[in-house]
């Protein structure tokens, strides 16, 4: 069953550890094997509508959202174990095997959280999918990562069961039921009210989201290694959010009633100024951060409002938008902290005036800083642009003018968070130090993100007709 596949391939990872020890080449190139067997059964699934009942109310649906969604959690899994391979030797060969550990329980949680076929296993796994972060959070046990890990523990547990519990159990009461699908969520229609109420505690409640007031936690676990970073604070932990609220939004309350709700500032039409004012907050501290991953994450969270914007939008294009978005954010933003991680690891530093001095020995580094920028701000040709088209133009039509003025601006400010190390590198500066090599490993991973973008660009339109199919 290629939907039970997707999500235990990663635990089966699990036994590979002890051959590490043993052959750390053998048993990378197998992990990453394991990665391109999931990607395999997807594309050999492209079409294909699974639903999976374990009992007990836990449901499995692989569908078109939860379908692109692994794909890109599959492939940043394969590159970032590419990228590991070396910045293990970097002070945290001792620590590799519980890196590995609970990256792959982390992954199978994600997946599972991503293939929910009804409100109690999505929240199962979400919730599952917290504590297991955590131990990666601390990974560098200093007393700053501790306190890091512990305000992640805070910051997404007690929403999640203090505010978003309460929310699938209002759900049931009403409905009857936890089912995703064609069900019509009569009850819910008929208290508008209680619907808006009911939304912004799954929005709040899935504080993985960053939407404000848990908006904060993201730029404070920086202190993780790269590859943590990278794949679970970019794609398998946030992220994770965007696709449930896809959920809920197409299964749970419907597009056109959600569109209903978000229209009227009275009912949840205050959500898009809570996101928006979430995205340009966290676009300004990403334009005036010291440090280059603090910038990076503070980018996270203001991206990720975008996206939720765009998902309460509810328009059929406004939810392409926001998953064409999910897609290009990921890519780009894995390739940014492995680009932090080799500053790091190399240079020894992730500090932005210290990186303007390296800047002109690494041109062609920066210019992988550059691509991925402007991909997640949308610049025309590249990556990003038609997601974030699609979103402007939804948010146009629907008449949410705000919606749109926010997007604007903080894809503006995107693109200045980025230029001084661009114009440092391209502006004419003496190279003051020397140019060090860049592992090979963690070259192969950046070459792969960046090829990956470029090929989004081209590749688009094939994901826009899986969407136009019922899949």
């Amino acid at each position: 069953m290629p939907l039970l596949a997707q999500i235990c391939i990663p635990i089966f990872s699990i036994i590979l550890l002890p051959l590490k020890k043993i052959n750390r080449l053998v048993f990378y190139s197998l992990i990453v094997g394991l990665g391109l067997v999931n990607i395999f059964i997807l594309f050999k699934h492209v079409v294909h509508t699974e639903k999976l009942d374990l009992g007990f109310n836990i449901v499995f649906l692989m569908d078109k959202y939860s379908w692109l969604f692994a794909l890109v959690v599959n492939f940043a899994w394969i590159i970032t174990t590419i990228y590991s391979y070396s910045f293990i030797l970097y002070g945290f060969q001792e620590k590799a095997q519980k890196f590995h550990f609970y990256l792959s329980l982390v992954l199978a949680s994600v997946l599972a959280t991503a293939f929910a076929g009804n409100l109690l296993t999505l929240f199962v796994f979400y919730l599952l999918g917290i504590p297991f972060i955590y131990p990666l959070i601390i990974l560098r046990d200093t007393p700053d990562s501790h306190a890091a890990g512990k305000l992640y523990l805070k910051s997404t547990l007690l929403p999640a069961i203090f505010i978003l519990l309460p929310a699938i159990s209002a759900i049931y009461q009403l409905e009857g039921h936890f089912d995703f699908g064609d069900i019509l969520p009569t009850s819910l229609q008929a208290s508008p009210i209680l619907a808006s109420i009911l939304l912004i505690m799954f929005i709040i409640g899935m504080s993985k989201n960053c939407v404000a007031p848990f908006n904060n936690w993201l730029p404070k676990t920086m202190l993780a290694p790269a590859p943590v970073s990278a794949l679970v604070h970019s794609v398998a932990a946030v992220t994770s959010g965007s696709i449930a609220l896809i959920k809920i939004a197409v299964y749970v309350y419907g597009l056109d009633f959600l569109h209903f709700l978000t229209s009227k500032f009275y009912l949840a039409g205050s959500l898009t100024y809570i996101c928006g004012f979430t995205a340009l907050y966290s676009a300004y501290k990403a334009l005036n951060d010291p440090n280059l991953k603090v910038r990076f994450s503070n980018s996270t969270v203001s991206q990720l409002s975008y996206i939720i914007t765009a998902i309460l939008i509810a328009t059929p294009t406004s939810i392409l938008g926001a998953m064409l978005h999910i897609v290009t954010h990921s890519v780009a933003k894995i390739c940014l902290f492995f680009i932090a991680g080799f500053y790091n690891c190399v240079y020894g530093t992730t500090d932005v005036s210290e990186i303007r001095k390296i800047a002109p020995s690494t041109k062609l580094i920066v210019l992988c800083i550059g691509v991925c920028g402007m991909s997640i701000a949308g610049f025309p040709l590249l990556a990003g642009y038609l997601s974030k088209d699609l979103m402007l133009l939804e948010e146009l039509h629907s008449g949410n003018y705000a919606a749109a003025v926010f997007l604007i601006i903080g894809s503006i400010i995107n693109i200045f968070y980025i230029f001084p190390v661009i114009k440092a590198a391209f502006g004419g500066q003496a190279k003051t130090i020397e140019s060090k090599p860049i592992p090979l490993s963690m070259a192969f991973a950046i070459v792969a993100c960046i090829i990956g973008l470029i090929s989004l660009s081209f590749y688009t339109y094939n994901i826009i007709r899986i969407f136009e199919l019922e899949i």
